[in-house]
């Protein structure tokens, strides 16, 4: 039997792997003496299978230099892409919660469940969203020399609907006006006024709104609705409150307890108002005002319709125009013209405070004379001289508060003594029982009047 004694010279494998990626060679042992094969062979033959990219020119020599036989090496290695992000809105709200009304939890753990968070208010300016640009991702290539693309990227698109402005930074999207902010999950909208189609009730809850408010309801009993603007109501209000920066118009009315008031910067329009708190900073106007306690910084009239006011206390700056003023019950019913119930509240305080801050002075004096005729028998120690101190150093502080109150009270007298604007005018009756403030005049119906004026003259109420 013959033996092979053929020379054999040491050989290299490529291989390329299937996605181009990776490139492998092995060895195979040299047989009967066979040279080694040189760097420039192994060279040539990763060149021959097309590999160009990605070669470890360090790692090749190691490997042909000490080497295993069919032992595979990764001498090459292709760059994967690097893929890019997409772009994105990042609001500066919680989308969910515009659409999920969920109360609010308080301090202690318990939620208010009249206050489900119904409005979300932005003001102007307020910054709304975010646009996050998409981030571009960078090519690859595999050991072959072929470029490999990332997959493409895409831009958000900014969510502005109404009402709202993108900064010239084309990123960042803001209110344009205040008002109440909603998503539909494309647009980002800020609508003036927050129209309610419903009642205010526990399906929707309190309402705290910076525009104006609609509510094609009613508003029940336990409930408030605050608006920066104008509040319309086509239903009937209960106890409840209701506080607006303009006008309060109500279709209705109001009926409710000494705890439901209507408090408005602008005038109240309504049908009528019973067992109500009422405050406009214009002109209230209803056809019945029923023991209910009602201020106008300008008049009040209830001379349309019914035309009734009957009970409680009614003030006005200007005139109090009715058809009927009392009840032939003789039903207590105070108007009051000229001067706001504020200002006799705040005169009523100053003498209050006048009277305390001198009740003090008294005794801060009898206290220091006390100290002082103590001192000239020499009797006082230093805790007491220290203590004489103290009293002095206070007496002056009440003095100057007693004499600051002194004199607004006395500015705010003499605008009670002269107020001469203000009338009451009544159209059909106005009956005993009604009482009558003018300045810090008062006079009461005896007799009743009809088709009457009542103004100031002479320092005195006539008729």
């Amino acid at each position: 039997m013959f033996e092979n004694h053929e020379i054999v010279r040491e050989s290299v494998c490529v291989e390329v792997s299937r996605d181009g990626m990776l490139g492998i060679i092995s060895f195979q042992a040299p047989q009967n003496g066979g040279e080694k094969i040189r760097l420039e062979e192994v060279k040539q033959a990763i060149k021959d299978k097309g590999i160009t990219q990605g070669i470890n020119e360090a790692d090749l020599i190691e490997i042909c230099q000490v080497h295993r036989y069919n032992y595979k090496y990764i001498i090459a290695q292709g760059q994967p892409p690097v893929e890019g992000k997409d772009g994105y809105i990042q609001f500066a709200f919680d989308e969910q919660s515009l659409k999920e009304f969920k109360p609010t939890e308080r301090e202690d753990g318990t939620v208010d469940l009249r206050d489900l968070g119904a409005v979300k208010n932005v003001m102007k300016e307020d910054v709304l969203a975010v646009k996050i640009p998409a981030v571009l991702g960078q090519v690859g290539y595999n050991i072959l020399g072929q470029v490999i693309k990332p997959q493409k990227v895409k831009e958000a698109k900014m969510p502005k609907g109404k009402n709202t402005r993108i900064l010239e930074d084309q990123v960042t999207l803001v209110a344009d006006i205040d008002g109440k902010l909603e998503y539909d999950d494309y647009k980002v909208n800020v609508y003036p006024v927050f129209v309610v189609e419903g009642d205010v009730d526990s399906s929707i809850g309190n309402i705290d709104f910076v525009g104006s408010v609609v509510i094609n309801g009613s508003v029940h009993s336990g409930f408030f609705v605050k608006a920066g603007g104008s509040v319309e109501v086509s239903g009937s209000v209960e106890d409840a409150v209701i506080i607006a920066g303009e006008d309060i118009i109500l279709s209705h009315g109001i009926q409710g307890t000494e705890k439901s008031k209507l408090i408005a910067q602008g005038n109240i329009i309504t049908k009528f108002i019973q067992n109500a708190n009422v405050e406009a900073g214009g002109k209230v106007v209803a056809e019945a005002i029923l023991h209910s306690i009602v201020i106008a910084g300008e008049s009040i009239y209830a001379d349309i319709g019914k035309g009734l006011i009957v009970g409680g206390r009614v003030s006005a700056t200007n005139k109090i125009v009715a058809s009927n003023i009392g009840s032939p019950m003789g039903t207590v019913t105070v108007l009051q013209v000229g001067i706001l119930p504020k200002i006799h509240h705040e005169y009523k305080q100053l003498e209050l405070e006048m009277k305390k801050k001198l009740e003090s002075l008294n005794k801060v004096d009898q206290s220091i004379t006390f100290l002082i005729s103590k001192g000239n028998g020499g009797q006082l120690n230093v805790q007491k001289h220290m203590m004489l101190e103290r009293l002095q150093s206070t007496r002056q502080p009440l003095i100057d508060e007693y004499e600051s109150f002194k004199i607004k009270h006395k500015k705010i007298g003499t605008l009670l003594r002269e107020a001469n604007e203000g009338m009451v005018k009544c159209k059909g009756i106005i009956y005993p029982g009604v009482k009558i403030t003018h300045g810090h005049l008062t006079r009461y119906v005896d007799d009743k009047w009809t088709n009457v004026i009542v103004r100031r003259e002479n320092d005195e109420i006539v008729f």
